[in-house]
């Protein structure tokens, strides 16, 4: 094939290529491509261009050869950096962040200056190895000066080898070679500037080759960098790599709009500040703390206050009105029951080092990042700790309903994989498809065997509680049951199903003074929200449903009632540690499941 093939081609071309390195294996791969970075006969001949549409933009073809020199050559056989080889198979082999004269182009600034702020969203600024960049940069700003000494109007496509003869490779499975290797020394030191009579050659294999170098890791960086940001972002990616959208704007939206987002970077800065400042921070250790008190535990009580922002006043060591209100509030920003008392639960919440509520945040920011609900506009998102339902139309928060999950007492048991409690509501991504008006129950058979003890001792307790036989048993060998439309049904009467392999569902319940408990993980698994005919009854005229015109009717007949969205809407189930209601505050969530300390974020 020859160099000055298509992008549809060389995209082509490069399938066959990865094909070819799966089919052969590693080793063979390596050995080939030895041999063509050592063979003196594979040197193709190299086209000079000298139109770029922007004279700052790379053009010259000889990036082809250095580019593929730059690349390590284990990369070839692992198909985790596969991307960074079709990115620039898609580029037609030029740089992304260095121009027609050796420079940084300005979105190669913004992505270094994002890679180095990586920390400030709770990532590990050591994952795009900003030493070897350091270096890297610093070798090509000494052979860029080096050029531009010798001659000022330098760049790309001024270059020519005249020793590079000619050849043709054929790219394929049989040959996964790519007509773009030049085969060269390791670079030397830089010889001494002699004025711009001497030959430029050295100088610019020198600046082609260290620009390549950065290229390369630059481009790695930006593909690690956006995968860690938002992982659903990768057409877009690519179409930023190709110049059909900002590689500016494209890293700059990386970050989840959220503004709940925000809000964790900035209690991350916080939470990070404090550990540092008071690495023993003072311990609340009475068994509770009543207002009207007084002695060095409520002192120690109100530093602890003082240093997260609770507390303004002096640490007096007496319980006053102030200490009162300061409690109340750290119970608010921790979902706890805000009487401003200081119990067993806020005295647990007292004594989490701050560093281990910095690791919370960071757990909820990445899963913030890595979140599903960064593939809609419009969903309905569940935060199991949170107790709480959001539902959002067009990138907005249109509704918020309380809901009650399953409870964490239970046996441990696998399911789909991941071991859990029996009776907890797994975090799971699904639509909800259809809304149920007087829905039946059917009993499980865990909860038949809950509620099988209850009739043994009543003959007429399942037709006084409106339950059906079926002509299906039980492992047990009794009929099985449901239970009709009515108040004392658990469903309540609204439905929301949505297919999952777990078998839980969204509905309504007759039980709504449960909603005034600040934990609220009371249920079998499935997942009982407040206000559920709302809730229902807004997603039937969003979904411009003809049933929301009749929706009350439904209710008074006791017949179910199916009713099928128009177009299903998202709905997503996480657990997250820390979140903000607001944006502004961020409230520590009960950690119902233990997940945190399953994340060795245990409390000392």
């Amino acid at each position: 094939m020859a160099l000055g093939h298509s992008r549809a081609k060389g995209a082509l071309a490069l399938a066959v290529f990865l094909t070819g390195l799966a089919a052969h294996g590693g080793v063979v791969q390596a050995q080939t491509l030895a041999v063509v970075k050592n063979s003196p006969q594979a040197r193709p001949e190299i086209a000079i261009d000298d139109s770029a549409k922007n004279p700052s933009e790379a053009a010259s073809a000889l990036w082809r050869a250095f580019i593929w020199e730059a690349i390590p050559p284990e990369w070839l056989t692992d198909s985790s950096k596969s991307t960074l080889l079709e990115a620039y198979q898609m580029h037609e082999w030029k740089p992304f962040f260095i121009n027609a004269r050796f420079e940084l182009t300005d979105a190669a600034h913004q992505l270094k200056a994002r890679m180095n702020q990586a920390d400030e969203h709770a990532l590990d600024p050591r994952i795009f190895t900003p030493e070897k960049l350091a270096a890297l940069l610093q070798r090509l700003d000494q052979c860029r000066i080096a050029l531009h000494n010798i001659d000022p109007q330098a760049a790309d496509r001024l270059a020519r080898f005249p020793e590079m003869g000619s050849q043709d490779f054929e790219e394929g499975a049989h040959n996964p070679m790519l007509p773009v290797k030049v085969a060269m020394e390791s670079s030397q030191p830089l010889p001494a500037a002699q004025g711009g009579g001497i030959h430029s050659e050295a100088f610019y294999r020198d600046a082609f080759r260290a620009a390549s170098e950065v290229d390369v890791l630059l481009t790695r960086g930006f593909l690690r960098y956006s995968d860690e940001m938002n992982p659903f972002a990768r057409e877009e990616r690519l179409q930023a790599l190709a110049g059909q959208i900002s590689l500016e704007d494209f890293v700059r939206g990386l970050a989840p709009a959220f503004p709940r987002y925000k809000a964790l970077q900035i209690a991350l800065k916080k939470y990070r500040k404090l550990a540092k400042e008071h690495p023993r921070q003072p311990r609340v250790t009475a068994a509770s703390i009543r207002p009207g008190e007084s002695g060095s535990h409520v002192r120690d009580l109100q530093l602890r206050l003082q240093q997260e922002g609770f507390f303004e006043g002096k640490a007096t060591g007496s319980f006053d009105a102030q200490t009162h209100r300061a409690v109340e509030a750290f119970q608010q920003a921790h979902l706890l029951t805000a009487d401003g008392v200081v119990g067993r639960s806020t005295m647990d919440w007292l004594n989490v080092p701050y560093a281990h509520k910095a690791e919370m945040i960071s757990v909820s920011m990445k899963s913030m990042r890595e979140s599903q609900t960064r593939r809609y506009d419009t969903y309905v998102r569940i935060n199991i700790p949170q107790f709480t339902l959001e539902y959002i139309k067009d990138g907005k928060v249109k509704d918020v309903h309380r809901v009650i999950v399953g409870k964490a007492s239970g046996k441990r048991v696998k399911m789909q994989g991941r071991v859990m409690g029996e009776n907890q509501t797994p975090p799971l991504s699904s639509s909800i498809e259809q809304v149920v008006v007087n829905p039946r129950w059917f009993v499980t058979d865990r909860i038949w065997r809950e509620i099988a003890g209850d009739a043994s001792d009543d003959p007429d307790y399942f037709s006084r509680h409106g339950y059906v036989q079926m002509s299906s048993a039980y492992a047990s060998g009794a009929p099985r049951v449901f239970q009709e439309p009515g108040p004392s049904n658990p469903l309540g009467q609204v439905k929301f199903e949505f297919p999952n392999a777990y078998a839980v569902f969204l509905h309504d319940t007759p039980k709504k003074y449960l909603f005034d408990r600040s934990r609220r993980d009371f249920s079998h698994g499935c997942i009982r929200v407040e206000n559920a005919k709302k809730l229902a009854q807004t997603l039937l005229e969003d979904d411009a449903n003809p049933a929301s015109e009749r929706f009350e009717s439904l209710f008074k007949g006791k017949r179910p009632t199916h009713i099928r969205l128009n177009e299903p809407v998202p709905i997503v189930v996480e657990y997250m540690p820390v979140s903000s209601f607001d944006g502004h505050e961020v409230v520590f969530l009960n950690d119902v499941y233990g997940v945190f300390s399953e994340a060795s974020l245990t409390r000392s």
